[in-house]
């Protein structure tokens, strides 16, 4: 039976007749040792199939008590505490033990939603928190929360910290600034000390600290600054290190290894997501997510982070807006969705999560519409109180060499079996397989097949007698809260000669 290409990545094509394939709470896993195709049966070395599906991660509440959006949060020295914002509640969030955190109210701000930057200095023992018009600081010996009304404050939508030095964007220019000596809030701001970022004529939108440089993105160009030590401003151009294309939302850029990512907009037209390598930079948006991007009334709202599990990283771009989140696998180079799901109007929407922090080796992260802080793990098949539906359609089938009508047979996907619950939902946990014959314009009913209750190893979940299509998709959906992941499938299927 041949191996039926299943498993892959999101790509909806500009034209879906071409390609209409969504790969939503799904990743995929490439194992290295592939298996040899000239080989009928598996050698020592090979892996069973070179791709298969993991699930998505889940969520478990850590905390409950605050309501609002979950607007930013940061990991502070040694690992084990964050400060994290609130609605407009600072919060301490200390790991207890894996799955179980304490959280701590610091303070009020003045703002109650939009994207809140967070740094800290270290052994200065200062955390620095804004949020476009204010400055608040925390005293990270003794918790101590300030707001500060330093008129030498020119706003800030984002904050970089190098070398103890906090420096801060002034929105809609090309100035960035920080002061000497601010190491516990209580030193005021020496307006003098700012520089322009003006290799091109555009405005700074964000700026972001990467390898002890300091990058200042702007509109349509980016450029590396490096601390010179200078008498009357500490930091300097890296000349000749200028790339020629901007930043399209400035809270999108996140850092990986030794290079960054964000959305970015080019001055020849047109969204996509880029990853700088040394002062250089690579497209790793493909044409479908570039389209996708290309079609929404707004990017510059959308939200970027980098986190690691399970040997693979993840850069994941939300768009609130748009109401949808995109994430890019930097082991793969695939992209895939992840979202979640109303159960009453049976839709997905943007993942819950809209900010991260690494904390004590867990994921944590914050919910944007009820504040719950969340621990995000893939040992979780639901999204807290809500379910956590993957889903998966796959490329088109259909007879390449003459475009005759092609017959199925049998359909057949190798989950990971017997992983069904002792009772309750999913205690015979389904996969719901339906299909479109007009390359995915419309849609039949749903055929259930089971992934195997607890104890049933050998469960394979099949479905026959599929009838017959010229330009056929198969999408299959799971929504039991138990693990998915998926080794690969085969189809049994020929051309009918007509």
């Amino acid at each position: 039976m041949p191996q039926f290409g299943f498993v892959g990545p999101a790509y909806q094509a500009a034209n879906p007749a071409q390609d209409n394939q969504l790969c939503i709470n799904w990743f995929v896993e490439s194992d290295p040792n592939e298996p040899n195709p000239q080989a009928p049966f598996l050698n020592a070395a090979e892996a069973k199939t070179a791709l298969g599906l993991l699930g998505a991660p889940g969520l478990i509440a850590l905390n409950t008590a605050y309501s609002g959006e979950a607007r930013g949060s940061w990991t502070l020295p040694g690992g084990t505490a964050a400060i994290m914002v609130v609605g407009s509640n600072v919060l301490k969030v200390v790991a207890t033990s894996k799955g179980s955190a304490t959280v701590t109210f610091l303070g009020s701000m003045l703002s109650v939603s939009g994207h809140v930057s967070i740094r800290d200095n270290g052994s200065g023992h200062v955390a620095v928190l804004v949020d476009g018009a204010n400055l608040y600081t925390v005293n990270t010996s003794t918790w101590a929360f300030t707001t500060s009304t330093d008129p030498a404050f020119l706003q800030a939508t984002n904050v970089a910290e190098i070398d103890g030095w906090f420096i801060f964007n002034q929105p809609g220019t090309q100035k960035f600034y920080t002061s000497p000596n601010y190491w516990n809030g209580s030193t005021a701001f020496d307006g003098s000390y700012f520089a322009l970022a003006d290799n091109w004529p555009d405005n700074l939108v964000t700026l972001i600290e990467n390898n002890r440089e300091l990058w200042l993105l702007g509109e349509a160009h980016c450029e590396p600054w490096y601390n010179a030590g200078g008498a009357n401003f500490p930091f300097s151009r890296i000349e000749g290190a200028m790339i020629q294309v901007g930043c399209a939302a400035k809270h999108s850029v996140a850092r990986t290894g030794h290079s960054l990512i964000w959305l970015a907009r080019s001055e020849r037209g047109g969204f996509g997501v880029i990853q700088t390598e040394g002062y250089r930079y690579n497209t790793i948006s493909t044409p479908a997510i570039a389209y996708a991007l290309n079609q929404y009334s707004t990017v510059s709202d959308a939200i970027g982070y980098v986190y690691s599990e399970e040997g693979h990283e993840f850069y994941v771009l939300t768009l609130p807006t748009a109401d949808v989140t995109w994430v890019y696998d930097l082991s793969t180079g695939l992209w895939h969705q992840r979202a979640s799901f109303d159960p009453v109007s049976g839709l997905f929407h943007r993942q819950r999560a809209n900010c991260h922090c690494s904390l004590a080796g867990m994921q944590v992260v914050g919910d944007y519409t009820n504040g719950r802080i969340y621990w995000q793990t893939r040992t979780a098949y639901a999204d807290d109180q809500y379910p956590l539906v993957a889903l998966r359609r796959a490329s088109h089938v259909w007879d390449k060499a003459d475009r005759n009508r092609v017959n199925h047979s049998r359909l057949q996907l190798e989950f990971f079996p017997g992983v069904g619950l002792l009772t309750g939902q999913g205690s015979d946990p389904q996969a719901m397989l339906r299909w479109s014959d007009d390359g995915g314009q419309t849609w039949g009913n749903e055929h259930f097949a089971s992934i195997g209750k607890i104890g049933e190893t050998k469960n394979r979940a099949i479905w026959r007698r599929l009838g017959s299509s010229r330009d056929r998709v198969y999408e299959v959906r799971v929504s039991d809260p138990v693990k998915r992941d998926i080794v690969g499938a085969s189809l049994q299927a020929a051309p009918t000669g007509a």
